[in-house]
């Protein structure tokens, strides 16, 4: 008798979390009440109490709110930009709609707009978050960009005479207008038609970098 109810204590426990599993949890929380509330306006236990987990948790794993910040930007990174992947077997301009995301659902569009647009406004706010922003963010994207952008060169599929700079250019057209705008609503390039914007901008480009 005296087993079985320790068999049955023991299915009872809750199962730990592995830290990294927990991260994610955490980021995924934080993401949605950061959408919500702004940076400014979010403390650390509403993100506990989002995350259903304890307020000495959310400090182990991420002992300052830019840190927190960090992790944002670095998930929301992938909404941005579909790096690394694969794209040989497409040709080049849908290979970079892909990458830059051009047809993802509105659902997703508005996700990535929502957190773009305090993500940019939080670092415009909070100087120290700017270094955070651009080492998670757009200049990681842009290495990912322009390793992608060399080995489609050695492979015979673009010419172009420097990647870094062509990584630079479609990064400023895909994203340049709202990293450079400061108000309260940071806005696209090409606006509402973004998609039909940058499908026309990037096949001009295709069709001056492809050799196929």
């Amino acid at each position: 008798m005296t087993e079985d109810k320790g068999k049955q204590r023991g299915r009872g426990r809750p199962k730990s979390v592995p830290d990294e599993a927990q991260r994610e949890l955490i980021a995924d929380a934080a993401v949605e009440i950061f959408r919500r509330q702004g940076y400014r306006n979010t403390a650390m236990k509403d993100v506990a109490a989002c995350a259903h987990v304890s307020l000495a948790t959310i400090y182990r794993l991420f002992p300052a709110k830019s840190e927190l910040f960090g992790a944002i930007v670095a998930r929301h990174r992938r909404f941005m930009i579909a790096l690394p992947g694969v794209y040989d077997h497409m040709p080049i301009d849908e290979a970079l709609m892909a990458i830059f995301r051009v047809d993802i659902n509105s659902e997703e569009a508005r996700l990535r707009d929502d957190v773009m647009s305090m993500i940019i406004l939080a670092s415009g706010e909070f100087p120290e978050l700017r270094p955070i922003l651009h080492r998670y963010g757009p200049e990681h994207s842009r290495t990912l960009l322009h390793d992608w952008l060399d080995v489609e060169r050695r492979t015979g599929r673009i010419r172009t005479e420097d990647t870094g700079v062509l990584a630079k250019m479609l990064m400023d057209i895909a994203f340049g207008a709202p990293v450079l705008k400061t108000g309260a609503d940071p806005a696209w390039p090409g606006d509402r038609d973004r998609s039909a914007y940058l499908r026309s901008c990037f096949s001009m480009i295709a069709d001056g970098i492809s050799t196929l």
